[in-house]
Protein backbone atom coordinates (compact mmCIF):
# COMPACT_ATOMS: atom_id res chain seq x y z
CA UNK A 1 0.00 0.00 0.00
CA UNK A 2 1.45 3.32 0.09
CA UNK A 3 1.09 5.70 2.39
CA UNK A 4 0.45 9.42 1.97
CA UNK A 5 1.90 11.26 5.16
CA UNK A 6 1.13 15.21 5.73
CA UNK A 7 1.88 17.66 8.06
CA UNK A 8 -2.05 18.94 9.01
CA UNK A 9 -4.65 16.92 9.83
CA UNK A 10 -6.91 19.46 7.29
CA UNK A 11 -4.59 18.21 4.53
CA UNK A 12 -5.17 14.42 5.03
CA UNK A 13 -8.68 14.82 5.34
CA UNK A 14 -9.35 16.69 2.62
CA UNK A 15 -6.65 14.14 0.10
CA UNK A 16 -8.79 11.74 1.53
CA UNK A 17 -12.03 12.86 0.27
CA UNK A 18 -10.12 14.01 -2.92
CA UNK A 19 -9.24 10.39 -3.68
CA UNK A 20 -12.37 9.18 -2.83
CA UNK A 21 -14.34 11.51 -4.71
CA UNK A 22 -12.43 10.11 -7.80
CA UNK A 23 -13.06 6.35 -7.21
CA UNK A 24 -9.70 5.49 -5.12
CA UNK A 25 -9.97 3.55 -2.21
CA UNK A 26 -8.34 4.39 0.62
CA UNK A 27 -8.57 4.87 4.53
CA UNK A 28 -7.03 7.36 7.11
CA UNK A 29 -5.07 5.72 9.68
CA UNK A 30 -2.67 7.18 12.66
CA UNK A 31 0.64 7.93 10.78
CA UNK A 32 3.19 5.01 12.08
CA UNK A 33 6.19 6.46 14.10
CA UNK A 34 8.71 5.01 11.78
CA UNK A 35 7.19 7.76 8.99
CA UNK A 36 6.96 10.87 11.17
CA UNK A 37 5.71 12.81 14.66
CA UNK A 38 3.73 14.35 12.41
CA UNK A 39 0.41 15.63 12.36
CA UNK A 40 -1.05 11.95 13.45
CA UNK A 41 -2.81 11.21 10.57
CA UNK A 42 -2.72 9.64 7.14
CA UNK A 43 -3.81 8.38 4.21
CA UNK A 44 -3.44 5.17 2.52
CA UNK A 45 -4.30 3.56 -0.80
CA UNK A 46 -3.84 -0.02 -1.60
CA UNK A 47 -1.40 -0.83 -4.62
CA UNK A 48 -4.51 -1.36 -6.95
CA UNK A 49 -5.43 2.27 -6.95
CA UNK A 50 -1.82 3.50 -6.29
CA UNK A 51 -0.97 4.97 -9.75
CA UNK A 52 -4.51 6.56 -10.15
CA UNK A 53 -3.62 8.29 -6.58
CA UNK A 54 -0.06 9.81 -7.55
CA UNK A 55 -2.01 10.96 -10.40
CA UNK A 56 -4.63 12.49 -8.37
CA UNK A 57 -1.76 13.92 -5.43
CA UNK A 58 0.36 15.42 -8.87
CA UNK A 59 -2.39 17.46 -10.37
CA UNK A 60 -3.53 18.83 -6.66
CA UNK A 61 0.06 19.14 -5.37
CA UNK A 62 -1.30 19.88 -1.55
CA UNK A 63 1.76 22.16 0.19
CA UNK A 64 1.91 20.05 3.80
CA UNK A 65 3.26 16.59 2.29
CA UNK A 66 6.00 14.47 4.38
CA UNK A 67 6.00 12.11 1.79
CA UNK A 68 4.87 9.09 0.23
CA UNK A 69 5.60 5.79 1.31
CA UNK A 70 5.61 2.27 0.23
CA UNK A 71 4.35 0.20 3.30
CA UNK A 72 4.20 -3.70 3.65
CA UNK A 73 4.64 -6.09 6.57
CA UNK A 74 8.00 -5.29 7.05
CA UNK A 75 7.97 -1.56 7.91
CA UNK A 76 7.54 1.60 5.84
CA UNK A 77 10.11 3.06 2.86
CA UNK A 78 9.91 6.55 1.06
CA UNK A 79 8.12 5.81 -2.11
CA UNK A 80 8.37 10.03 -2.98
Amino acid sequence: MLLFAFRSRTQSMKIYDTFRARGCACSIINTPREVSASCGLSVTVPETDAERAIRIYDYYKPDTLIGIFRCDANGCTRYR
